[in-house]
């Protein structure tokens, strides 16, 4: 019941998986933990090469090794994304290792939750702007030799969104929305430009991994598990879609062009709770 409630549209036959990406390679980023971590794994046990790429080296290395024990094949590739430089490094290593893309999942992400007027929103937005737009559309441009290339296939860029991306803003996560929002926008332009590449976006409801771990609130809410998640990343691998969701966001996103300020209400309510239950926490 809770999958059916929760769960956007999914790749559980790992057969079909196999079919799409074994002997290719794709490249995971965000690969060391939460969904990227998941979604590395069954692409490995897919048969993919597995190009990782993540800021902890040492958490690549766990992910290497399990994708290895499972007779997969990874190669590691540390870098930054919020460092211009870093991710041009990168991008060589990866068309060094990977001359031909099947595709890239494009995972990556930071998340800061703080109201717009404590603290400093200006570092938050440009700090998440880095992280989860300009460095991962910069990432795919310097890519471009090795996308597009493949022989009787497209090439696939998955984005990994959150379902907070297509709704109004909320309260305390205008940065993380915007910078979300921002790059699948470009994402889906770019592709739509790009002869041999196709695009889909991932609109992942609440995921229960490290990134939510600081929201308590959270805690009492339903998630995926990262390798529900992780099914959901890899169908487009699978099915020809641009846009995989869970059933309910069509019906949020009508909300909030018919009654936005009906539902900018029912979130500022909904954080004004969490934050008294915080002050008696």
């Amino acid at each position: 019941m809770r999958r059916a409630l929760l769960s956007p549209p999914a790749c559980r036959d790992l057969r079909a998986l196999r079919a799409a990406v074994a002997g290719r390679a794709v490249l995971v980023t965000g690969a060391s933990s939460g969904v990227g971590a998941a979604t590395a794994l069954r692409l490995g046990e897919a048969g993919a090469t597995v190009l990782l790429l993540a800021r902890r080296e040492e958490r690549l290395r766990e992910v290497a090794a399990r994708i290895g024990a499972a007779g997969g094949r990874a190669v590691m590739i540390p870098a930054d994304l919020s460092d211009p430089a870093s991710v041009d490094a990168a991008a060589r290593e990866v068309l060094k290792a990977a001359p031909v893309l099947a595709g890239v999942v494009s995972n990556a992400g930071r998340s800061v939750r703080r109201r717009a007027l404590d603290g400093a929103p200006r570092a938050d937005l440009e700090r998440l702007l880095a992280v989860n737009a300009t460095g991962p559309a910069r990432l795919l441009l310097a890519l471009r030799p090795a996308l597009g290339q493949s022989v009787g296939a497209d090439s696939v860029v998955v984005n990994v969104s959150s379902v907070s991306a297509r709704h109004v803003g909320a309260p305390r996560w205008g940065a993380y929305q915007g910078s979300k929002a921002a790059f699948d926008l470009w994402m889906q332009a770019a592709v739509a430009e790009w002869p041999g590449v196709r695009g889909a976006s991932v609109y992942l409801p609440l995921v229960r991994t490290p990134m939510i771990a600081p929201t308590r609130a959270y805690r009492f809410l339903p998630a995926l598990s990262a390798a529900e998640a992780a099914e959901a990343v890899t169908l487009p691998f699978v099915r020809r879609v641009v846009r995989v969701a869970p059933w309910w966001l069509p019906g949020v996103e009508v909300a909030g062009i018919v009654c936005p300020g009906l539902l900018a209400r029912g979130l500022a309510w909904a954080e004004r709770v969490e934050a008294r239950l915080e002050r008696r926490a």
